[in-house]
């Protein structure tokens, strides 16, 4: 799955955001892929994460809208290769 993954985010490198590593996971995906089930999700600035998170202040106005346009894009265009793709990631 790294290869695929990796070969999709080359086409991200104009806007700096394909690169892919691997690892990862955290509480909402970790458990399915230690099943086995390739994951996804974005590495992002994490300084300001905790300053509204899970708040009644964490609302979509606190978003920088750029940053936001960017992972869209991001997951979309990863959600859209991997769904045309022929053949299933690997596990």
């Amino acid at each position: 799955a790294y290869e695929i993954l990796s070969e999709i985010g080359e086409t991200l490198s104009v806007i700096e955001s394909g690169e892919v590593s691997k690892g990862g996971g955290g509480a909402d995906i970790g458990p399915l892929m230690r099943d086995g089930v390739p994951g996804m999700g974005l590495s992002v600035d994490g300084s300001k994460y905790f300053w509204y998170h899970h708040t009644d202040a964490d609302t979509m106005d606190k978003l920088d809208k750029e940053d936001f346009n960017e992972c869209v894009a991001t997951m979309a265009v990863f959600a859209y290769a991997v769904a045309d793709i022929e053949e299933r990631l690997p596990k």
